[in-house]
């Protein structure tokens, strides 16, 4: 399944990312490693679904994804749940 259509990057390609020898735990290692989010749209379509990806494989709330270091969290507090190809 692709996450990012800008540069063609699978959640597959992501996963394997998350749980390589040297994990990427953040959105910015994601970024340098993949190129997710460096495209036409600069990360406005696959943000949400990447944020959603570490938060499973990492077994923490959406809430304690970052995109670099401590402090750089993508959110402050929950947000309404969204359907499924809502």
């Amino acid at each position: 399944r692709i996450v990012c259509r800008c540069e063609t990057v699978t959640e597959g390609e992501i996963v394997a990312e998350i749980h390589a020898p040297v994990p990427a735990r953040t959105y910015d290692a994601l970024k340098r490693r993949t190129h997710l989010g460096m495209g036409r749209c600069q990360g406005s379509f696959d943000t949400p679904r990447v944020i959603e990806i570490l938060s499973r494989e990492l077994g923490i709330p959406p809430t304690q994804v970052i995109k670099e270091r401590r402090g750089s969290n993508f959110l402050t507090r929950p947000t309404k749940e969204v359907p499924e190809g809502g």
